[in-house]
């Protein structure tokens, strides 16, 4: 599953077993019981999972459904969408940055780490980063990295699964 589907589904959890009976059947799902901003987010999901076959017309939902704190958080998805699931935005020339937003420079990354059991400090953080071993950085301002918590969060937990195959 898309890394933009699960943040849907972080939200709507309830959304689980109806996408999974949509992509798995390929059937339409009933959604009248989803309230407009359910439906657009669910079929976000879908058009994120399946952007071949499924027609969204994302703007008008986005327009006519959303707004504010909504209408913010489809775009940041669809953004992350285009940027890290299908890559097709492979040098972002801008960041969406949120007040609540949670960045972490290589020192903050390195501690994290080794708070779940790996042995990293700042410089290994920046050594494998210079060979291309940890995520990109979410965001580089005057030359430091930052990046995302969810970047750190779940670049811990592949590692952790690596090391522990």
């Amino acid at each position: 599953m898309k890394n933009s589907t699960e943040r849907i589904l972080n939200y709507f959890p309830m959304f689980k077993k109806n996408l999974t009976l949509a992509l798995e059947n390929e059937t339409s799902v009933d959604l009248s019981s989803f309230s407009d901003i359910e439906r657009t987010f669910f079929s976000l999901a879908l058009f994120f999972e399946r952007p071949k076959t499924c027609s969204f017309d994302y703007l008008g939902m986005l327009y006519t459904h959303l707004d504010n704190e909504w209408l913010e958080l489809a775009l940041e998805l669809v953004t992350d969408y285009f940027q890290k699931d299908t890559f097709l935005i492979q040098k972002p020339s801008f960041s969406i940055i949120k007040e609540e937003d949670h960045y972490l420079n290589s020192s903050q990354f390195a501690d994290y780490l080794c708070e779940n059991g790996l042995k990293y400090d700042r410089a290994k953080v920046k050594n494998y980063y210079d060979r291309g071993k940890l995520p990109r950085a979410d965001l580089t301002i005057a030359g430091v990295n930052y990046w995302k918590k969810e970047s750190v969060v779940s670049y811990c937990k592949e590692e952790l699964a690596r090391l522990n195959k």
